[in-house]
């Protein structure tokens, strides 16, 4: 069943503690709740509620980035992220828009 947040979001990850880059933009496609970022290499686990609530996890080599937060339905979002597991420990916010 398609999910209403179904399509292309710009997420844009802000850092507030650690040494990660300041700022980092990614396309994110999200189809029947599962994210995906296309083009890199980069697992997710978790997803997209029929409500908007994001709960997933992006793991890249050995770090793991657990992803809360909420999109909504005028194709906004925003959330809290958190390294754990790697070589740095790094938090921060993140927004989203609606691409497509």
């Amino acid at each position: 069943m398609p999910n209403k947040f179904d399509g292309s979001w710009n997420i844009l990850a802000m850092t507030s503690q650690g040494p990660c880059s300041a700022n980092t933009s990614y396309q994110v496609q999200i189809k029947s709740s599962n994210a995906s970022v296309p083009g890199e290499d980069i697992d997710i686990s978790g997803g997209v509620s029929s409500r908007g609530v994001v709960q997933l996890s992006i793991i890249k080599g050995s770090n793991t980035v657990p992803i809360m937060g909420k999109l909504n339905s005028d194709g906004s979002g925003s959330g809290t992220w958190r390294t754990s597991g790697g070589l740095v420990d790094c938090s921060g916010s993140w927004s989203a828009k609606r691409i497509g």
